[in-house]
């Protein structure tokens, strides 16, 4: 008898930005090109060797969660550390639902979403990203925002103040200003926030994120589901983002980047306004744009052409006549982009 893998396994579709490759001439807007934060990358991390061979605290280190509370304007309990935004999904996804329940997910959105519903066992029942955001009931929904690929913004009250639980991905909101602690204030005991520091702070390869839930039960859930997975966070990673985010030089980067990253976002959408071929989401915040050909044209093609490379819509659950953007990027290749964006 052979053995077999498993449909969820045999199912699961993951891409890279290697499967859509810049060739000379070409700008890449495929993500986030913007160099990491400067203020603490010159100093030798100084933590001590014994304590970084150790598990550490399965919720978090302390310093870290305290820091994390006062941006989400939450209690230092009411936080976990997690290794990135996914593990952070994950432990959502798991202490909210059960193997075959239902789950409201965005579409487009960012393909992790329904490959990890789907590791689990669940059924995806997709909602449309630009449409009204469903209203809590009595199946979990997922809510993105800003949103990926669009841009678009949904406030808690788009959810509704009492039901079930809502899990907002928050991992494309600046960790600058109070934005954060401001748009928490909004949630009840079935909200739980996930959140990626390696967007704004520029560090993917650290994999630190965190949860944020104010319900005790879910807390504790969360944690026994930790311990049989990552156990705790690199205490590396832990010391690094630490730094990063306390240091008054890295929150005013933060600051000057969060404004440039809005110009950069009005210059992009009009130059695709201005264009004959191109219309895209009025996006709000985010590094994002998500663009369409409005012939029904394959966007992504279109744009290769003209030399400007992005992400298809497919690999977001769109379709081919979508491509998505992304504005992080220096301010010449926006200008680049711009013009040939504008081109006929």
């Amino acid at each position: 008898m052979t053995a077999t893998i498993s449909h969820r396994a045999t199912n699961l579709v993951a891409h890279s930005y290697d499967d859509f490759p810049v060739t000379a001439g070409q700008l890449d807007l495929r993500g986030d090109n913007s160099p990491p934060l400067s203020a603490e990358f010159t100093r030798p991390i100084a933590l001590p060797t014994a304590e970084a061979a150790t598990y550490g605290d399965i919720r978090g280190e302390l310093r870290l969660r305290t820091v994390l509370a006062e941006l989400f304007g939450v209690d230092r309990d009411q936080v976990v550390v997690t290794a990135g935004g996914s593990e952070a999904l994950w432990l959502a996804l798991t202490c909210v639902t059960d193997h075959g329940d239902a789950i409201r997910m965005p579409r487009p959105a960012f393909p992790g979403f329904e490959q990890q519903a789907r590791l689990l066992g669940l059924r995806v029942l997709p909602y449309g990203a630009a449409a009204a955001v469903p209203r809590r009931g009595t199946m979990p929904v997922l809510i993105c925002t800003p949103h990926n690929p669009t841009g678009l913004l949904t406030h808690p009250d788009g959810a509704g103040r009492s039901g079930g639980w809502v899990i907002w991905d928050l991992s494309h909101m600046t960790t600058s200003g109070t934005g954060l602690a401001e748009f928490t204030t909004g949630f009840g005991a079935q909200d739980i926030a996930v959140f990626s520091l390696s967007k704004m702070l520029r560090l993917p390869g650290a994999r630190v994120g965190c949860l944020i839930g104010a319900d005790p039960a879910l807390l504790d859930a969360v944690v026994r589901a930790k311990t049989h997975v990552a156990m705790s966070t690199s205490c590396l990673a832990q010391d690094l983002a630490l730094r990063v985010l306390a240091d008054p030089a890295a929150r005013h980067e933060l600051t000057v980047r969060t404004t440039l990253f809005a110009e950069h976002r009005a210059q992009l959408l009009a130059a695709v306004d201005a264009s004959s071929t191109l219309r895209a989401v009025a996006a709000a915040d985010g590094t994002h744009l998500y663009v369409e050909a409005v012939d029904g044209a394959d966007a992504w093609q279109r744009l290769a052409v003209r030399g400007v490379v992005g992400i298809p819509g497919p690999v977001f659950h769109g379709t081919s006549r979508e491509v998505r953007l992304c504005i992080a990027q220096p301010q010449q290749v926006i200008d680049d982009a711009a013009a040939r964006v504008r081109a006929p």
